[in-house]
Protein backbone atom coordinates (compact mmCIF):
# COMPACT_ATOMS: atom_id res chain seq x y z
CA UNK A 1 0.00 0.00 0.00
CA UNK A 2 1.31 3.47 -0.96
CA UNK A 3 0.39 6.39 1.26
CA UNK A 4 0.32 9.79 -0.38
CA UNK A 5 0.90 12.84 1.81
CA UNK A 6 -0.72 15.97 0.41
CA UNK A 7 0.93 19.16 1.58
CA UNK A 8 -0.65 22.59 1.50
CA UNK A 9 1.13 25.37 -0.35
CA UNK A 10 0.67 28.98 0.69
CA UNK A 11 1.17 32.53 -0.52
CA UNK A 12 3.87 35.00 0.48
CA UNK A 13 3.25 38.37 2.10
CA UNK A 14 4.18 39.92 -1.26
CA UNK A 15 1.51 37.93 -3.08
CA UNK A 16 -1.07 38.80 -0.43
CA UNK A 17 -0.23 42.50 -0.75
CA UNK A 18 -0.39 42.31 -4.55
CA UNK A 19 -3.79 40.61 -4.51
CA UNK A 20 -5.12 43.16 -2.01
CA UNK A 21 -3.76 46.00 -4.17
CA UNK A 22 -5.43 44.64 -7.31
CA UNK A 23 -8.75 44.19 -5.50
CA UNK A 24 -8.57 47.70 -4.04
CA UNK A 25 -7.77 49.14 -7.48
CA UNK A 26 -10.85 47.48 -8.98
CA UNK A 27 -12.92 49.00 -6.18
CA UNK A 28 -11.35 52.45 -6.59
CA UNK A 29 -11.72 52.65 -10.36
CA UNK A 30 -14.87 50.65 -11.06
CA UNK A 31 -16.70 50.21 -7.72
CA UNK A 32 -16.20 46.48 -8.26
CA UNK A 33 -15.67 44.21 -5.27
CA UNK A 34 -14.80 40.66 -6.22
CA UNK A 35 -14.43 37.75 -3.80
CA UNK A 36 -11.20 36.67 -5.56
CA UNK A 37 -8.56 38.20 -7.80
CA UNK A 38 -5.91 36.64 -10.01
CA UNK A 39 -2.37 38.02 -9.94
CA UNK A 40 0.84 37.40 -11.92
CA UNK A 41 3.92 35.94 -10.25
CA UNK A 42 7.64 36.20 -11.11
CA UNK A 43 7.71 32.54 -12.17
CA UNK A 44 4.98 32.90 -14.80
CA UNK A 45 2.16 31.24 -12.88
CA UNK A 46 -1.00 33.11 -11.97
CA UNK A 47 -2.54 32.81 -8.51
CA UNK A 48 -6.23 33.16 -7.70
CA UNK A 49 -6.41 34.60 -4.18
CA UNK A 50 -9.42 35.15 -1.94
CA UNK A 51 -10.18 38.70 -0.76
CA UNK A 52 -11.23 38.74 2.90
CA UNK A 53 -12.65 42.26 3.24
CA UNK A 54 -13.07 45.70 1.68
CA UNK A 55 -13.14 49.13 3.32
CA UNK A 56 -12.99 52.82 2.46
CA UNK A 57 -11.42 55.89 4.04
CA UNK A 58 -11.14 59.43 2.66
CA UNK A 59 -9.92 59.10 -0.95
CA UNK A 60 -8.66 55.52 -0.54
CA UNK A 61 -10.22 52.16 -1.22
CA UNK A 62 -8.76 49.25 0.77
CA UNK A 63 -8.82 45.47 0.43
CA UNK A 64 -7.57 42.83 2.85
CA UNK A 65 -6.09 39.41 2.10
CA UNK A 66 -5.08 36.85 4.71
CA UNK A 67 -1.55 35.54 4.34
CA UNK A 68 -1.46 31.73 4.02
CA UNK A 69 1.59 29.76 5.19
CA UNK A 70 0.37 26.37 4.00
CA UNK A 71 2.14 23.58 5.88
CA UNK A 72 5.09 25.76 6.84
CA UNK A 73 5.41 26.98 10.45
CA UNK A 74 5.00 30.75 10.21
CA UNK A 75 4.05 33.33 12.82
CA UNK A 76 2.38 35.32 10.03
CA UNK A 77 -0.01 32.53 9.01
CA UNK A 78 -3.48 34.04 8.64
CA UNK A 79 -2.36 37.61 9.32
CA UNK A 80 -4.24 40.40 7.55
CA UNK A 81 -2.36 42.16 4.72
CA UNK A 82 -4.16 45.32 3.66
CA UNK A 83 -3.50 47.44 0.57
CA UNK A 84 -5.10 50.88 0.26
CA UNK A 85 -5.16 52.56 -3.15
CA UNK A 86 -5.66 56.20 -4.10
CA UNK A 87 -5.38 58.22 -7.31
CA UNK A 88 -2.25 60.36 -7.77
CA UNK A 89 -0.94 62.69 -10.45
CA UNK A 90 1.12 61.18 -13.25
CA UNK A 91 1.20 57.63 -14.56
CA UNK A 92 3.22 55.81 -11.92
CA UNK A 93 2.21 53.07 -9.50
CA UNK A 94 3.89 54.07 -6.22
CA UNK A 95 4.15 51.48 -3.43
CA UNK A 96 4.74 52.61 0.16
CA UNK A 97 4.65 50.91 3.53
CA UNK A 98 2.13 51.91 6.16
CA UNK A 99 1.05 50.63 9.56
CA UNK A 100 2.81 47.43 10.61
CA UNK A 101 5.30 47.34 7.73
CA UNK A 102 8.85 47.60 9.07
CA UNK A 103 11.56 50.10 8.23
CA UNK A 104 15.06 49.08 7.17
CA UNK A 105 17.58 50.44 9.67
CA UNK A 106 20.84 48.76 8.63
CA UNK A 107 22.64 48.31 5.29
CA UNK A 108 23.01 45.02 3.46
CA UNK A 109 19.38 44.16 2.75
CA UNK A 110 17.74 44.35 -0.68
CA UNK A 111 15.98 47.55 0.38
CA UNK A 112 17.87 50.73 1.27
CA UNK A 113 18.15 52.08 4.79
CA UNK A 114 15.18 54.25 5.72
CA UNK A 115 12.78 52.64 3.26
CA UNK A 116 9.86 50.37 4.04
CA UNK A 117 10.75 46.68 4.18
CA UNK A 118 9.10 45.74 0.88
CA UNK A 119 11.44 43.65 -1.26
CA UNK A 120 12.02 44.67 -4.89
CA UNK A 121 10.35 41.50 -6.21
CA UNK A 122 7.30 41.93 -3.96
CA UNK A 123 7.09 45.59 -5.01
CA UNK A 124 7.20 44.60 -8.69
CA UNK A 125 4.46 42.03 -8.13
CA UNK A 126 2.24 44.71 -6.56
CA UNK A 127 2.92 47.14 -9.43
CA UNK A 128 2.22 44.53 -12.12
CA UNK A 129 -1.01 43.46 -10.41
CA UNK A 130 -2.28 47.05 -10.27
CA UNK A 131 -1.30 47.72 -13.88
CA UNK A 132 -3.51 44.85 -15.02
CA UNK A 133 -6.45 47.01 -13.88
CA UNK A 134 -5.16 50.55 -14.40
CA UNK A 135 -5.79 52.01 -17.86
CA UNK A 136 -4.31 55.49 -17.31
CA UNK A 137 -3.21 57.80 -14.53
CA UNK A 138 -1.34 56.93 -11.37
CA UNK A 139 -2.05 54.95 -8.20
CA UNK A 140 -0.49 55.07 -4.75
CA UNK A 141 -0.57 51.73 -2.92
CA UNK A 142 -0.10 51.80 0.84
CA UNK A 143 0.59 48.33 2.24
CA UNK A 144 -0.41 47.76 5.85
CA UNK A 145 -0.21 44.88 8.32
CA UNK A 146 -2.46 45.91 11.22
CA UNK A 147 -0.79 43.53 13.73
CA UNK A 148 2.65 43.82 12.16
CA UNK A 149 4.41 45.79 14.88
CA UNK A 150 3.38 43.19 17.47
CA UNK A 151 4.08 40.11 15.34
CA UNK A 152 7.48 41.45 14.28
CA UNK A 153 8.82 40.76 17.76
CA UNK A 154 8.38 37.02 17.09
CA UNK A 155 10.21 37.13 13.74
CA UNK A 156 13.86 37.54 12.82
CA UNK A 157 13.26 41.09 11.56
CA UNK A 158 14.88 42.86 14.53
CA UNK A 159 17.94 40.63 14.11
CA UNK A 160 18.48 41.76 10.51
CA UNK A 161 17.78 45.45 10.96
CA UNK A 162 14.06 45.75 10.21
CA UNK A 163 12.26 47.63 12.98
CA UNK A 164 8.67 48.40 14.00
CA UNK A 165 6.97 45.95 11.67
CA UNK A 166 7.16 42.94 9.37
CA UNK A 167 8.63 42.58 5.89
CA UNK A 168 6.69 42.18 2.63
CA UNK A 169 8.65 39.47 0.83
CA UNK A 170 8.51 36.62 -1.65
CA UNK A 171 10.60 35.68 -4.68
CA UNK A 172 7.93 33.49 -6.31
CA UNK A 173 4.69 34.47 -4.60
CA UNK A 174 4.24 30.87 -3.48
CA UNK A 175 5.05 29.33 -0.08
CA UNK A 176 6.41 25.84 -0.69
CA UNK A 177 6.25 23.34 2.22
CA UNK A 178 9.88 22.37 2.76
CA UNK A 179 10.28 21.79 6.48
CA UNK A 180 9.48 18.07 6.69
CA UNK A 181 10.66 14.65 5.62
CA UNK A 182 8.26 14.61 2.67
CA UNK A 183 10.38 17.32 1.10
CA UNK A 184 13.41 15.04 1.32
CA UNK A 185 11.41 12.39 -0.56
CA UNK A 186 10.74 14.99 -3.23
CA UNK A 187 14.48 15.77 -3.45
CA UNK A 188 15.32 12.07 -3.81
CA UNK A 189 12.96 11.86 -6.77
CA UNK A 190 14.59 14.89 -8.39
CA UNK A 191 18.04 13.35 -7.90
CA UNK A 192 16.90 10.17 -9.66
CA UNK A 193 15.73 12.20 -12.66
CA UNK A 194 18.94 14.25 -12.86
CA UNK A 195 21.09 11.12 -12.52
CA UNK A 196 19.65 9.83 -15.79
CA UNK A 197 21.55 12.62 -17.59
CA UNK A 198 24.94 11.89 -16.00
CA UNK A 199 27.10 12.22 -12.92
CA UNK A 200 26.97 16.03 -12.50
CA UNK A 201 24.76 17.71 -9.87
CA UNK A 202 24.32 21.34 -8.84
CA UNK A 203 22.90 21.94 -5.37
CA UNK A 204 21.19 25.32 -4.84
CA UNK A 205 19.46 26.44 -1.64
CA UNK A 206 17.11 29.00 -3.22
CA UNK A 207 15.62 30.53 -6.35
CA UNK A 208 18.42 32.97 -7.20
CA UNK A 209 21.17 30.38 -6.72
CA UNK A 210 19.17 27.86 -8.76
CA UNK A 211 18.94 30.34 -11.63
CA UNK A 212 22.69 30.93 -11.48
CA UNK A 213 23.31 27.18 -11.39
CA UNK A 214 21.20 26.61 -14.51
CA UNK A 215 22.95 29.46 -16.31
CA UNK A 216 26.37 28.01 -15.53
CA UNK A 217 25.75 24.26 -15.74
CA UNK A 218 22.44 23.59 -17.44
CA UNK A 219 19.49 21.54 -16.27
CA UNK A 220 21.23 19.53 -13.52
CA UNK A 221 20.13 21.75 -10.62
CA UNK A 222 18.20 20.67 -7.55
CA UNK A 223 16.78 23.35 -5.26
CA UNK A 224 17.19 22.07 -1.70
CA UNK A 225 16.12 24.82 0.70
CA UNK A 226 18.00 24.23 3.96
CA UNK A 227 18.78 20.54 3.29
CA UNK A 228 22.27 20.96 1.85
CA UNK A 229 24.01 18.14 3.68
CA UNK A 230 21.18 15.61 3.43
CA UNK A 231 20.91 16.20 -0.32
CA UNK A 232 24.63 15.82 -0.95
CA UNK A 233 24.81 12.62 1.11
CA UNK A 234 21.88 11.23 -0.87
CA UNK A 235 23.57 12.31 -4.13
CA UNK A 236 26.74 10.47 -3.16
CA UNK A 237 24.69 7.33 -2.49
CA UNK A 238 23.17 7.62 -5.95
CA UNK A 239 26.61 7.79 -7.55
CA UNK A 240 27.03 11.45 -8.50
CA UNK A 241 30.74 12.08 -9.14
CA UNK A 242 30.78 15.87 -9.49
CA UNK A 243 28.77 18.08 -7.12
CA UNK A 244 28.76 21.88 -7.12
CA UNK A 245 27.10 23.99 -4.44
CA UNK A 246 25.85 27.36 -5.74
CA UNK A 247 24.70 29.66 -2.97
CA UNK A 248 24.10 33.20 -1.82
CA UNK A 249 26.46 34.36 0.96
CA UNK A 250 23.89 34.06 3.76
CA UNK A 251 23.58 30.28 3.37
CA UNK A 252 27.16 29.66 2.30
CA UNK A 253 28.67 31.07 5.50
CA UNK A 254 26.64 28.55 7.48
CA UNK A 255 27.94 25.68 5.37
CA UNK A 256 31.44 27.07 5.85
CA UNK A 257 30.89 26.80 9.59
CA UNK A 258 29.78 23.19 9.29
CA UNK A 259 26.00 23.65 9.45
CA UNK A 260 24.74 21.30 6.75
CA UNK A 261 21.12 22.13 7.53
CA UNK A 262 21.04 25.91 7.23
CA UNK A 263 17.72 26.48 9.03
CA UNK A 264 18.06 28.95 11.89
CA UNK A 265 16.90 26.41 14.47
CA UNK A 266 20.15 24.48 13.98
CA UNK A 267 22.37 27.45 14.71
CA UNK A 268 23.39 30.90 13.57
CA UNK A 269 27.06 31.61 13.04
CA UNK A 270 26.81 33.92 10.03
CA UNK A 271 28.45 37.04 11.40
CA UNK A 272 31.07 35.05 13.29
CA UNK A 273 32.02 33.19 10.10
CA UNK A 274 32.25 36.30 7.94
CA UNK A 275 34.31 37.98 10.70
CA UNK A 276 36.70 35.03 10.81
CA UNK A 277 37.10 35.10 7.04
CA UNK A 278 37.75 38.86 7.21
CA UNK A 279 40.54 38.28 9.74
CA UNK A 280 42.13 35.70 7.42
CA UNK A 281 41.85 38.22 4.57
CA UNK A 282 43.86 40.72 6.61
CA UNK A 283 41.04 43.09 7.48
CA UNK A 284 41.77 44.78 10.77
CA UNK A 285 41.11 47.83 12.88
CA UNK A 286 37.86 49.75 12.89
CA UNK A 287 36.47 47.97 9.82
CA UNK A 288 36.83 44.57 11.45
CA UNK A 289 35.00 45.83 14.52
CA UNK A 290 32.14 47.07 12.35
CA UNK A 291 31.95 43.72 10.55
CA UNK A 292 31.81 41.87 13.87
CA UNK A 293 28.96 44.17 14.94
CA UNK A 294 26.91 43.54 11.78
CA UNK A 295 23.43 42.10 12.00
CA UNK A 296 23.58 40.25 8.68
CA UNK A 297 26.05 38.91 6.14
CA UNK A 298 24.71 41.46 3.67
CA UNK A 299 25.56 44.30 6.01
CA UNK A 300 29.06 42.90 6.56
CA UNK A 301 29.66 42.57 2.81
CA UNK A 302 28.46 46.12 2.21
CA UNK A 303 31.02 47.31 4.77
CA UNK A 304 33.77 45.30 3.06
CA UNK A 305 33.15 47.04 -0.26
CA UNK A 306 35.71 45.98 -2.85
CA UNK A 307 37.19 43.41 -0.47
CA UNK A 308 34.02 41.33 -0.27
CA UNK A 309 35.07 39.01 -3.10
CA UNK A 310 38.38 38.31 -1.34
CA UNK A 311 36.55 37.48 1.88
CA UNK A 312 33.91 35.37 0.11
CA UNK A 313 36.66 33.40 -1.61
CA UNK A 314 37.89 32.38 1.83
CA UNK A 315 34.33 31.46 2.83
CA UNK A 316 33.98 29.40 -0.36
CA UNK A 317 37.21 27.54 0.36
CA UNK A 318 36.05 26.76 3.87
CA UNK A 319 32.67 25.56 2.58
CA UNK A 320 34.49 23.33 0.08
CA UNK A 321 36.46 21.78 2.96
CA UNK A 322 33.18 21.03 4.76
CA UNK A 323 31.63 19.43 1.68
CA UNK A 324 34.65 17.22 1.11
CA UNK A 325 34.12 15.72 4.56
CA UNK A 326 30.77 14.30 3.42
CA UNK A 327 32.23 11.77 0.98
CA UNK A 328 34.25 11.09 -2.15
CA UNK A 329 33.41 13.24 -5.19
CA UNK A 330 34.76 16.23 -7.11
CA UNK A 331 33.26 19.14 -5.21
CA UNK A 332 32.96 22.78 -6.20
CA UNK A 333 31.52 25.90 -4.61
CA UNK A 334 30.16 29.01 -6.33
CA UNK A 335 29.08 32.08 -4.37
CA UNK A 336 26.75 34.57 -6.05
CA UNK A 337 25.07 37.80 -5.01
CA UNK A 338 21.39 38.76 -5.16
CA UNK A 339 21.77 39.99 -8.74
CA UNK A 340 23.10 36.61 -9.85
CA UNK A 341 26.71 37.74 -10.26
CA UNK A 342 29.35 35.20 -9.31
CA UNK A 343 31.57 36.66 -6.57
CA UNK A 344 33.69 33.66 -5.52
CA UNK A 345 34.60 30.13 -6.59
CA UNK A 346 36.41 27.19 -5.04
CA UNK A 347 37.23 23.61 -5.98
CA UNK A 348 36.23 21.70 -9.12
CA UNK A 349 33.94 24.16 -10.88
Amino acid sequence: MILLSLKRYGITTGAAAAAAAKAATYDLLYDLRSSTVTIPTPIGLRLEIEVAAYSQRADERCATVNKVAGDNPDVLDGVEIRSCCARIQGNDVVVVGGEGVGKVTRPGLKTSVGESAISPIARDMIVQSVREVLKDGGIRVTVEVPKGSILAKDTMNPDVGVERGVSILGTTGIEVPVSDEDYMDHLRTELCVIKLSGDMLVVAPGNTSAEVGRRLYGDVVVKVGDRVGDTIIEALRKGFKRIVLVSLPGKLVKVAAGLMNTHSRYGDCRVETITHASVLAGVDGELLTKIASSKTVGEALSLLGQRKEEVMSIVAQRALFRLMSLGRASFGVVACDESGRVIARAGEI
